[in-house]
């Protein structure tokens, strides 16, 4: 009778051990890091909630522009004469979306009252020699609501204004050309509707 003999493919066994061990490490190292990334996302909150509503803000705006720079070849097309106009692509955010309020408050008046030791000097009063943490909390509540109203009521709209005036100007810009040199005006308005389009297709995809 004949003894059936089995062997086993020990180097194809050991690259899989190894390759689990690899699938191992590279595991752990991730969960080493995902509490670093957590913490930097933690840390970074403010520039990431910037930058989320403002990229809706600008590709809205560059939709506005688009459609204003047609509109612009349109009553050149119809023979108008060359107005002044005075154009606002650029919306501010809604009171209502406090998250960016919140984060431009950080980046701009609360830095400032941090960079001049506001908000240590109440602590060494309220919390250090009176121990009156909820007089301090409360203190600091109504100072951040007061500084996200000035940003809202006045700095933001500042910016968004200025930001409108000098879009404005270059759409008046871009409007003389087209009326003096119709070739060139021409030209210039359907490169910069080209490229304001390819800018946008580029982000949504």
């Amino acid at each position: 009778m004949k003894s059936a003999v089995f062997t086993i493919p020990i180097k194809k066994w050991q690259k899989s051990a190894k390759r689990g061990v690899g699938n191992i490490r590279v595991a752990i190292l991730k969960s080493r890091l995902m509490p670093k990334k957590i913490k930097m996302q933690r840390i970074n909150w403010h520039k990431i909630a910037l930058k989320k509503h403002l990229k809706d803000v600008f590709s809205s705006g560059i939709t506005y522009a688009i459609l204003a720079l047609v509109f612009l070849l349109w009553r050149f097309a119809l023979g108008y004469q060359f107005e002044w106009q005075s154009i606002e692509p650029f919306q501010q955010p809604s009171i209502f979306i406090r998250v960016f309020y919140s984060a431009f408050t950080f980046l701009t008046l609360g830095y400032l009252l941090y960079i001049a030791y506001f908000y240590k000097v109440l602590h060494d009063i309220l919390v250090k020699s009176m121990g009156l943490w909820s007089l301090y909390n409360g203190i600091k509540a109504i100072v951040w609501a007061f500084l996200m109203f000035v940003s809202y009521q006045y700095i933001v709209p500042w910016l968004f204004s200025v930001l409108n005036a000098g879009v404005s100007i270059l759409f008046n810009i871009a409007n003389l050309v087209l009326y003096a040199l119709p070739p060139v005006g021409i030209s210039l308005v359907l490169s910069v509707i080209y490229f304001l389009l390819k800018n946008e297709n580029r982000k949504t995809s």
